[in-house]
């Protein structure tokens, strides 16, 4: 599947963020959101925090109905990173009969979103391709939750 262009410019959004505090650099995170068929593709890849949230609401934009948001290189996921996931974009996509899934979230995120409650509410899936071909409605795969 190829990946097409979600900002109009006639490029997939890439966002690196740097924060600098006392001119120590803490951890970065990478944001890239693509188009993939009638997905929107969010790879995120670093710390999940308060700094991507914004970032997120604002990449995927106010039309998106099938979000799929790639977790395999998160290092760090805290209450504000599962909002990015599970606040305005999702209840934008079920509200419009779309989907919000997971693909492979790592051991941090998984963790988080067993906490919190939300493993059933996201479907997650091993790979892109798996999350995109499931039919909507279509629960987890068994291997990405048992990781």
């Amino acid at each position: 599947m190829s990946a097409e262009p979600v900002n109009g410019r006639g490029v997939a959004a890439v966002v690196d963020l740097w924060a600098r505090r006392a001119s120590e650099a803490v951890p970065s995170v990478a944001v890239r959101v693509h188009r993939s068929g009638s997905w929107t593709v969010v790879e995120v890849e670093g710390e999940m925090d308060v700094q991507v949230v914004a970032l997120v609401a604002d990449l995927v934009g106010v039309d998106t109905t099938r979000v799929v948001f790639d977790l395999q290189r998160v290092t760090f996921m805290d209450a504000a990173g599962l909002s990015a996931v599970g606040g305005s974009i999702r209840h934008r996509a079920m509200g419009a009969g779309g989907s919000v899934r997971l693909v492979a979230p790592s051991r941090s995120a998984r963790r988080l979103l067993m906490l919190a409650g939300c493993a059933r509410v996201f479907p997650a899936f091993d790979s892109l391709e798996e999350a995109m071909s499931a039919p909507l409605g279509t629960g987890s795969t068994r291997s990405a939750r048992g990781r």
